[in-house]
């Protein structure tokens, strides 16, 4: 005899709300927001539907909740740029691929990308945070000029829209300490020019 499937609330402690944003974090870096269904985020976490809109309101309240990272970049950043200038170039470059690459941000890190590429309104802001975080940081803190910084923030947002966007070999067959291997000396060598 089959009993029907049970509907609403789980028993016990309830970790659909975890669920649903683990779910929506792999779908949205996979597919970006447009593809990402709120009926395949809810099958991805053993859910009902209706427990989507329960927690998140929306697919956009959904989709701010799973890219909220769970670090603060500027902080990154801030941390990358402390210490001696002849080795900015490999800080910044090991910090924005660790965190390209981390499974802690990375998912969110490239539902965002994945999102604001393909022109998806209201995406996370990540040019915004190049704009107003990592240009300013980069002049202020240290010391490098609006044209050199612009070249370093567009390098590094270059390294991983081609790893997980275009998905080109070049870039997705090293490993990330490969990548920073080929590419700190390139960045510090734009630093130096400054």
């Amino acid at each position: 005899m089959n009993t029907p499937a049970r509907t609403g609330r789980r028993s016990g402690d309830s970790t659909a709300r975890d669920d649903i944003l683990a779910a929506a974090r792999e779908l949205f870096a996979s597919g970006g927001f447009g593809a990402t269904t709120l009926r395949a985020v809810a099958a991805r976490a053993g859910v009902d539907v209706a427990l989507i809109p329960y927690y998140f309101s929306n697919k956009r309240g959904l989709f701010i909740a799973a890219m909220a990272l769970p670090v603060n970049p500027e902080e990154r950043l801030a941390a990358a740029i402390a210490g001696p200038r002849d080795e900015l170039g490999r800080r910044l470059t090991t910090a924005f691929v660790s965190a390209w690459t981390d499974p802690g941000t990375s998912p969110a890190l490239q539902g965002a990308l994945r999102s604001v590429i393909s022109g998806e309104p209201g995406a996370y802001p990540l040019g915004e945070f190049a704009s107003t975080a990592m240009l300013p940081l980069l002049a202020e803190q240290a010391q490098i000029s609006d044209e050199a910084s612009r070249v370093l923030v567009s390098t590094l947002f270059g390294i991983v829209t081609m790893r997980y966007l275009v998905q080109a070999p070049a870039f997705t067959e090293p490993s990330p300490a490969d990548l920073i291997e080929t590419f700190a000396p390139r960045v510090q060598a734009v630093i130096d020019a400054d």
